[in-house]
């Protein structure tokens, strides 16, 4: 599917990528920043400094977090755990914490830290526009 997100970026410096494609999409935003940073350090020719590839690694580790958390808690347990023949009409997020409130809470708070880690470093849970080419 042709959605012209390459037209936003065409012309534009290459500085601004991560900031532009960050907002590509809203579940896996820091995917979409690091590697535009990644590119932008490619184009510089620099060596990321050890501490800035850390962080960017722990950046990415909470997109991990909070991605997998949202894919599994929120949008595929009704299915797996109320089960396919359930009513579809319970058979969602707040079905699942009727049937399960624990599980559905524990889902709630481990995605929630995976956009707090996203958060602390850079500045928003969505879209953070922190890491740059040649750091962060």
């Amino acid at each position: 599917e042709y959605r012209g997100f390459e037209k936003f970026c065409e012309g534009r410096p290459f500085t601004e990528m991560a900031g532009i494609t960050a907002r590509i999409c809203g579940i896996y935003p820091v995917s979409h920043l690091l590697a535009a940073a990644k590119t932008g350090d490619k184009i510089l020719a620099v060596k990321v400094p050890v501490a800035a590839e850390k962080l960017r690694r722990l950046m990415n580790l909470g997109q991990i977090t909070q991605s997998h958390a949202l894919s599994f808690f929120h949008l595929s347990s009704p299915d797996f755990l109320l089960g396919w023949d359930s009513d579809p009409a319970k058979r969602n997020v707040f079905g699942l914490i009727a049937a399960n409130p624990d599980l559905a809470r524990a889902g709630i708070r481990l995605r929630q830290f995976g956009q707090t880690v996203i958060e602390l470093l850079g500045a928003k849970k969505i879209h953070a526009a922190w890491t740059v080419p040649g750091g962060v």
